[in-house]
């Protein structure tokens, strides 16, 4: 069976020798005459399907074009932004959420993800338990809950594979995809009809495709006006995708300020997509390992190098506990 080839994309040099190396793969794909064609490829997924994982967020909301959810509540565009997002759990998001809910008649009673710590700094006091708004994906679970209450489906069980907005999710996946297991350029896997299938983090259905599918499904929803609204209130809100973590700026909110025209959407599993709405190109990361630091560094490195952002300020030093500069990353250069 073939395995996705990932080769060096970054080294961890400590006293002039490789002391960490990590490996990913990336690919620049173009979009002509309708068509989806690579213009740089750095390793290979020789057509394996990859989990989305939080990458298939802006995926799941696209659902409410079909039903003019956004006009049905009345969402603002910040409201439909972080629905498309992971986010801090700043108090900034968290309002929107219970926004989202408030505009639904529903409460946080209702979300079924879990109860974990924000991933901003500082936003609890040190006798508060975290809340489910908190969650980074919560925003989506409120997205779900909101359609399925339009729809009128049950709210219970918005999470099952057999609930009715995940059968419409997975419709607007292979629909927009155009994923068919006979057209894989992969023929060692057998696989179904459908995508595979797993759960994400947050206890949702998750689905997985290979590259070219996944960079046709953002081709498509980026370039038909019908989910303009949705692609507009994200590049419009750059701090809401994202906000601050114990590192700084999130990478999505990171990379978009660096330029407005892209849109950056990480997902765990080592991956990330920045789609260049100017030149309208999509550049897909998959780190073997999954450490949000490597992927940066590399990231950062590869947007410099396309010219898609031009103030690549990233530290590139290894400290030790004091704080001393004892190794340096580097790179691979293509």
């Amino acid at each position: 069976m073939l395995l996705p080839e990932y080769v060096p994309v970054l080294d961890l040099k400590r006293g002039g020798f490789v002391d960490q190396r990590f490996f990913g793969i990336a690919v620049l794909y173009g979009f002509k005459e309708g068509r989806v064609v690579e213009l740089l490829k750095i390793g290979n997924d020789n057509g394996c399907p990859f989990f989305l994982r939080s990458l298939l967020k802006p995926i799941q909301a696209s659902i409410m074009a079909d039903y003019d959810t956004h006009k049905f509540y009345g969402f603002t565009d910040k409201e439909l932004a972080i629905m498309q997002a992971s986010h801090a759990g700043e108090k900034v998001h968290t309002d929107l959420v219970l926004s989202i809910l408030k505009w639904s008649g529903l409460n946080e009673e209702y979300l079924k993800c879990p109860e974990i710590a924000p991933l901003a700094p500082d936003v609890l006091k040190p006798d508060e338990r975290p809340k489910k708004i908190h969650n980074n994906c919560s925003a989506k679970h409120a997205m779900l809950l909101s359609v399925s209450k339009q729809l009128g489906f049950s709210l219970d069980d918005y999470y099952s594979l057999n609930h009715p907005v995940q059968k419409i999710i997975l419709d607007k996946i292979c629909n927009l995809s155009k994923y068919s297991a006979g057209s894989l350029e992969n023929k060692d896997f057998n696989l179904p009809k459908t995508p595979p299938q797993s759960y994400d983090g947050c206890t949702l259905p998750v689905w997985a495709l290979p590259f070219k599918n996944i960079a046709t499904a953002f081709f498509k929803l980026y370039n038909d006006k019908k989910y303009n609204f949705l692609k507009k209130a994200y590049m419009e809100n750059p701090y809401i995708i994202g906000g601050k973590d114990n590192f700084g700026l999130r990478q999505d909110t990171h990379i978009m300020l660096l330029n407005p025209s892209l849109i950056s959407k990480t997902g765990a599993g080592g991956f990330l997509s920045v789609y260049n709405d100017k030149k309208n190109e999509f550049l897909l990361i998959k780190m073997a390992q999954d450490n949000n630091k490597a992927r940066f560094l590399f990231a950062m490195k590869l947007l410099e190098n396309l010219r898609w952002i031009e103030n690549n300020t990233l530290d590139y030093n290894f400290y030790d506990e004091a704080q001393r500069a004892v190794g340096e990353y580097f790179p691979k250069t293509f």
